[in-house]
């Protein structure tokens, strides 16, 4: 992607959060000329870039961020967010409901077995 068009991007979410480049800079602990550069697209440490998408990870959903159709909204990037956080929840407790019935499974297994060995 080009560095012009992340930078306006990245500019857009800081712009949709309601936050300065100022106060972005002291979340992620940087300095605003180096926020200033990043959203001009300007040349940049790779570590600035990772600075504030780790900062934006709570916050927005990343694929997003990548996705030809990009709009920075509120409700698409947010909603999108907490969409895939229930899908990530949702995969968990179908995780944890397999693992009860195996364990459901194997208790009754070894209960069958002492029963017939105790009768």
């Amino acid at each position: 992607m080009d560095s012009k068009i992340l930078g306006e991007r990245l500019r857009q979410i800081r712009l949709m959060l309601g936050m300065t480049q100022k106060e972005l800079a002291v979340a992620t602990h940087l300095t605003q000329p180096v926020m200033s550069r990043l959203e001009n697209g300007e040349e940049v440490y790779a570590s600035v870039l990772l600075s504030v998408l780790y900062y934006y990870q709570g916050k927005i959903n990343l694929d997003r961020l990548f996705s030809p159709d990009f709009v920075a909204s509120k409700e698409q990037l947010v909603y999108a967010s907490r969409e895939e956080m229930l899908q990530k929840l949702i995969r968990q407790l179908d995780l944890i409901a397999d693992t009860i019935s195996e364990a459901n499974e194997t208790s009754l297994a070894q209960i069958s077995r002492l029963k017939k060995e105790v009768l």
